[in-house]
């Protein structure tokens, strides 16, 4: 009899379980086993011999079914199977049980699912599928409606298109229907990306998809009824005669259907018209005309007689009232500005996008060719005239409309009159103000006569076109300075500033209506720049905020900064939503700032992403300008109490000749060099004020600082100087100063805008960016200790040698609450490239671990030590070089016409594969040369015993820490240290090593509550739930199998990277939870990424815990061992666990899996007991060293008697004669007396923390019990 087909169940992975189960009960059905397993047929009775032998056997069948087609990782769950009946209904409740948790399980999982783009369409709907099913199966079944709107919201932007179209349905589609639709869509942009690319030249848009439409009145196809012709053919001969079709018609060469002749818009258009700003101008190849939704841009503007249909690609359709002549600005790589006009654009006010139409262009002569991120316009000759940026599906134009005015009077190329210049100096401030600066004397140094008239403004035209001004509302004003400030945040503001800023915020005080303004690169930086802010406005003012007033902003609501507000006494003021004239102040002062930016923009002919730097500007001039809210002053003048000197004012953006030092120039050269697109610090300059626009900008559209004048910089951010000789005087020639503080004058820019803290990674992006003064006088600090260290001599590179090169970095340090410390600017050199034996030699240098310095501040706690802190300046420097290096000159510091010679380092330099082992060394001979002795447990500790007290020193690099009896004894080893280098005192040890330490009443708190805010808030967590313990025990991680939803492996890397320094530096209580995801880094799944955010969520509610060190609690080192036998379920290994108290609180601990598999619990913990026994040794050294007596044996407490037994004597034989000799390590000491094991409950177990997830309650208990508490 032939054998039946065999039928392949899908394994049971633990995701797939509606699916499998379905699966393996048809297959158990085809068998005709199902009854067995449902229960409904049942053993007969033993006496049956035949009939009972024949049922056992189909139930074995049945059971075997079952189990093969079970994951090997699930094979654990069924135990040890016999019954098929007990294996079915464990598995059922194990995957089927409806509970919440199960629920939201699988929403989770349904809402994971994305379809990322170039991916298998139907094996998406499969795997939503599946959920679906498995929701169904657990009694949690989701309607049709529901099911579309999740499977389209997982959906990428190619597929917009269809969505929207799908959403113009007036009814929900069936879900069969959608995926009929959906996989049909794939089909065709499948076959859309296989069609060849020309190098690109677009004639016109497919229409395709336009030959399927039937008309239902003519029966023809290409059209729908509402545009046939035979239906409407007065109309369309009427609309024949519209100024449209005279001249250039849209659509010439059609068929003549009002749809095509008129315009039809390519589909892609429909799936992007949400959210987008009305002046965007995109390229569109299924467009037959241009079309534009903003009349104002309009010339020649002719306005149809009657309106004109527009159909889109969904069906819907627009009106056109109009035509006209558009004339644009397009931006090019090269920094070139090209002016085009656009001719018979349509006026389509209710259009989303501004759209070009390709096949206008190339009917123009143009070509248009796209390519994989852009899309290129270009000549006949082959000239690019105009670029598109690819943004999703959708191709935008990078040009500004121009708005054109017939009176408008350019003031280019013709020599401006006073009036006009402080008009432009100003920031194009209107013509009442200038009077009243003039009228009423409210500034120095402002030449302005007010009979005269203004010119026409051509920027003012297009920067301020429409104001409108808020009502006012005749509320009561503040009697004193910050007695209520306006805030406000703008944006998004279309172009990223130089440092990446999109939107800005301003405070304006509403006494003297002095007004701030912070450029940020996400709203979430506001908290943190109305901190700086409010200290500085308190400082400079001397008056404290009392009311501050926004708008309901959630930056502004947020608990963070409403707790703050209230633990300050700020009352805070909420405008009623969407009602922003109740804000009218900081509204208006943003509508004036966006003018004034605008304003200048235009006039200085300067690229858009100069925004932050024309905003400085604008606050700036704001400042100084009259205003209604102040009577006969400034607000710079009501803030401050002096009068604004005006006369340094230059145009915004004019051309700037900078002088080039006589050092840096030959006899016969220029004198002075043209600025052009670059951030020079000069103090000798001379501006062209009728001259604007950039010739060039750079390559890579990036600033750079200019190498041939000298970067010379003052702590002003505004660096004009007063010109006070006469045009044609020859400017003197000196040496600039570096000057240390700036002029009064200048004091305001101090707190200008621009607060851009980014950490650069080039010199020219340091130079250009908000901090370019911090940075400057960062690195020409750095250049001060290098040349007083005498590092290097310049001198011809050797035939036989290379130079290695150099490069500047960068670095914000910040205190421990988080804030700014300064700016750090080292010069690193690049010693990868230095070659052994040649360049270099011995490398190795100590480093301090954690475990010392926990140890060393217990010990602090145990013998009433202070502890205090130094930082040594530039420490590399000090080492002297064995070894011949030469290193190529610093970016930015050549020294002029040497610029072919090498530095020949004498001291070692930072970078240098030997620089840590050269500075170590001579820090270790000056140590032991004023009586300290090196540790033999670690070469980075040295002690020194003085009339009985101890004196410790912990060395990590540069950063040196002190533990002494008394504060004259600590000062007398900071002389001592200072004495040979250059350090700075820090004072009590309050912030090493990221850790943030607390000294009070006989306790040490550490811990890193600042840094662990930080990665709640970098991997998006701020706003998570908070749990109590850090390991959810009802989930079992695995390791990926086939059909495992993959996470993304980079960013898993990286938040358990951060997790690991946070768990080895100062929270055990997390380090199980860590090392347990850290396993799954190479190949993550979302389940594995659940388990890194439950951690997360851990640590929300625990964010200012730490280790609390107590002189009042046991001053002994006792350790605890614990093991967790077979607990990985990927291949059965155990996992150790150790922990060492001193005085209340964890110093050493561990958690790591065994190398080995133990075949007993018993086995387990002895091993793990072996790796405690070597870690008891070290400290037991360590502690000898910092001369604590320890006569007795160090204690070990372990809670398995069998263990404990092994430790002692070989008893266990039989059961550890197979046991590795190196774990008999333990048992060795025990003999010796230097350990002993003692029994320990395993309630009472600490090292149970580091082996397993453990109940709420315990977790808590031991938690406690290791010192990890709450900062005090």
């Amino acid at each position: 009899m032939a054998e039946s087909k065999t039928v392949t169940v899908v394994p049971l992975n633990g995701s797939n379980y509606g699916t499998w189960k379905v699966q393996c009960r048809m297959a158990l059905v085809k068998d005709g086993l199902w009854s067995i397993v449902s229960g409904t047929e049942t053993a007969p009775a033993s006496t049956e011999a035949e009939k009972y032998a024949k049922f056992v056997s189909r139930r074995d069948k049945a059971l075997a079914i079952i189990a093969l087609s079970v994951h090997p990782s699930l094979l654990y769950l069924l135990g040890d199977p016999e019954d098929p009946v007990a294996v079915w209904k464990k598995l059922s409740d194990q995957f089927q049980k409806k509970s919440w948790a199960n629920k939201l399980s699988l929403r989770r999982r349904l809402n994971n699912l994305r379809l990322k783009e170039g991916n298998s369409m139907s094996s998406h709907i499969k795997a939503m599928t599946e959920v679906f099913n498995d929701l169904a199966v657990i009694g949690a079944p989701m309607e049709d409606e529901d099911k579309v709107v999740t499977l389209l919201a997982s959906l990428p932007e190619t597929y917009n298109m269809l969505v929207t179209a799908l959403e113009a349905s007036s009814e929900v589609p069936q879900m069969e229907l959608v995926t009929e639709r959906l996989l049909y869509e794939e089909t065709k942009l499948n076959e859309r990306e296989k069609s060849p690319k020309a190098s690109g030249k677009v004639m016109a848009a497919s229409r395709t998809d336009r030959k399927s439409i039937k008309c239902h009145h003519c029966g023809k196809f290409g059209h729908i009824r509402r545009f046939c012709k035979d239906l409407n053919k007065d109309k369309i001969a009427k609309e024949s005669k519209s100024p449209l079709n005279k001249g250039q018609q849209a659509g010439k060469g059609q068929s003549g259907s009002r749809s095509e002749s008129l315009g039809f818009v390519a589909q892609s258009l429909a799936a992007n018209t949400c959210g987008t700003n009305s002046e965007t101008w995109i390229v569109d190849s299924g467009a037959t005309c241009h079309m534009c939704n903003n009349k104002a841009l309009l010339e020649d503007f002719v306005e149809f007689n009657e309106p004109v249909d527009v159909m889109l690609g969904d069906g819907k359709v627009l009106n056109a009232v109009g035509s006209g002549i558009v004339t644009v600005c397009t931006n090019l790589v090269n920094g070139k500005q090209q002016e085009c006009k656009l001719h018979n654009v349509l006026f389509v006010p209710k259009l989303s996008y501004n759209l070009l139409s390709v096949s206008k262009v190339t009917e123009a002569g143009k070509s248009v060719s796209f390519e994989e991120t852009k899309c290129n316009i270009s000549c006949s000759d082959g000239e690019i005239i105009a670029i598109a940026k690819k943004v999703g599906c959708l191709y935008y134009l990078d040009f500004q409309p121009i708005l054109k005015c017939s009176n408008a009077v350019s003031n280019e190329g013709t020599e401006l009159s006073n009036e006009m210049l402080w008009h432009q100096r100003y920031g194009h401030l209107g013509i009442q103000s200038l009077k009243r600066l003039a009228n009423e004397d409210l500034v120095e140094g402002f030449n302005f006569d007010t009979k005269k008239d203004l010119e026409f403004c051509d920027a003012c035209v297009q920067g301020k076109l429409h104001r409108c001004s808020f009502p006012n509302s005749g509320a009561k004003r503040a009697s004193e300075p910050l007695g209520l400030v306006h805030s406000d945040v703008c944006g998004k503001i279309n172009t990223k500033s130089c440092g990446g800023a999109e939107y800005f915020l301003t405070f304006t005080d509403d006494k003297t209506r002095y007004a701030w303004v912070y450029p940020l690169k996400q709203k979430s930086e506001v908290f943190s720049r109305f901190l700086e802010w409010k200290a500085v406005a308190e400082k400079s003012s001397g008056h404290k905020l009392k009311t501050l007033r926004t708008d309901n902003g959630g930056e502004f609501t947020s608990n963070e900064f409403e707790n703050y507000l209230k633990s300050e006494g700020v009352k805070h003021e909420l405008s009623v939503p969407k009602t922003p004239e109740q804000n009218g102040v900081a509204e208006r002062l943003n509508r004036t700032l966006i003018e004034a930016v605008r304003g200048m923009l235009i006039q200085s002919k300067l690229p858009q992403k100069f925004w932050v730097e024309a905003l400085s500007t604008a606050v700036y001039l704001h400042n100084r300008s009259p205003t209604k809210g102040v009577a006969n002053m400034t607000p710079f003048e009501a803030w401050t109490g002096v009068k604004p000197d005006v006369k340094h004012l230059r145009s915004f953006g004019c051309t700037v000749y900078a002088h080039i030092p006589k050092d840096e120039r030959k006899k016969l050269d220029s004198k002075a060099k043209k600025c052009n697109s670059r951030v020079i610090y000069s103090r000798d300059v001379k501006f062209n004020e009728s001259e604007f626009g950039i010739e060039k900008e750079l390559p890579g559209n990036e600033f750079q600082a200019d190498k041939h004048v000298t970067l010379e910089l003052s702590n002003d951010n505004d660096v004009v100087v007063e010109d006070d000789q006469a045009d044609n005087a020859e400017i003197n020639e000196r040496q600039p100063v570096r000057e240390r503080r700036a002029p009064d004058r200048f004091g305001e820019w101090v707190t200008i805008a621009s607060k851009d803290v980014v950490e650069p990674t080039t010199v020219s992006e340091a130079l250009c960016g908000p901090n370019a003064e911090r940075w400057h006088e960062a690195m020409q600090q750095e250049m001060d200790s290098l040349q007083e260290h005498d590092v290097w001599e310049l001198t011809e590179l050797p035939k036989d040698r290379k130079a290695v090169g150099c490069k500047w970095v960068f670095k914000v340090k910040h205190n421990a609450d988080g804030s700014i410390e300064r700016h750090k600017a080292r010069l690193v050199a690049q010693g990868f490239s230095q070659r052994f034996g040649v360049d270099y030699d011995e490398t190795f240098s100590p480093v301090v671990r954690f475990e010392k310095i926990r140890t060393v501040i217990a010990l602090s706690v145990q013998r009433g030590l202070k502890l205090h802190q130094m930082d040594v300046t530039a420490a590399f420097l000090n080492g002297e070089l064995e070894d011949e290096v030469y290193m190529k000159q610093p970016e930015g510091f050549e020294v002029k016409g040497k610029e072919h010679l090498v530095c020949k380092l004498n001291k070692s330099l930072y970078g240098l594969k030997q620089s840590s082992r050269c500075w170590n060394s001579v820090l270790d001979e000056h140590l032991k040369s004023i009586g300290f002795t090196q540790t033999e447990s670690d070469p980075c500790i040295y002690v020194k015993e003085e009339d009985g007290d101890i004196f410790v020193v912990a060395i990590h690099v540069d950063d040196i820490i002190l533990a002494g009896k008394t504060d004259e004894k600590i000062a007398k080893v900071k002389e001592s240290i200072a004495e040979r280098f250059q350090v700075k005192d820090m004072g009590e040890l309050k912030y090493i090593l990221g850790l943030q330490v607390i000294q009070e009443d006989a306790k040490v708190w550490i811990g890193q509550p600042t840094y662990t805010a930080s990665i709640i808030k970098k991997y998006g967590m701020e706003n998570c739930k908070p749990v109590e313990t850090p390991v959810d025990l009802s989930s079992k991680l695995v390791s990926a199998i086939e059909d495992s939803e993959l996470f993304n492996k980079e960013e898993y890397q990286s938040a358990v990277g951060s997790l690991l320094y946070l768990s080895s530096a100062t929270r055990p209580d997390i380090t199980f939870a860590v090392n347990n995801v850290a396993k799954f880094s190479a190949n993550p799944t979302n389940e594995h990424w659940t388990a890194v955010k439950r951690i997360f969520r851990y640590l929300k509610g625990t964010v200012n815990y730490g280790l609390l060190y107590s002189e009042n609690a046991n001053p002994d080192c006792v350790g605890f061992s614990d093991a967790d036998w077979a607990g990985d379920l990927n291949d059965r290994k155990s996992t150790s666990g150790y922990t060492f108290q001193i005085n209340g609180a964890a110093v050493s601990w561990r958690s790591k899996k065994q190398t080995c598999v133990a075949l007993s619990t018993a086995e387990a913990e002895y091993v793990a007991l072996s790796a405690a026994a070597q870690e008891a040794l070290w400290m037991r050294q360590l502690l000898t060293d910092l001369n604590v007596n320890i006569d007795e044996p160090m204690t070990i407490y372990e809670d398995n008697q069998s263990a404990i037994a092994m430790s002692k004597n070989p008893q266990f034989h039989g059961r550890s004669k197979h046991i590795d000799i190196k774990y008999h390590f333990v048992r060795d000491q025990v003999e010796k007396k230097t350990l002993t094991v003692l029994y320990c409950p395993t309630g009472s177990m600490l090292a149970d923390l580091f082996t397993k997830g453990i109940p709420k309650e315990q977790f808590k208990k031991l938690r406690e019990l290791t010192g990890v508490a709450i900062k005090p």
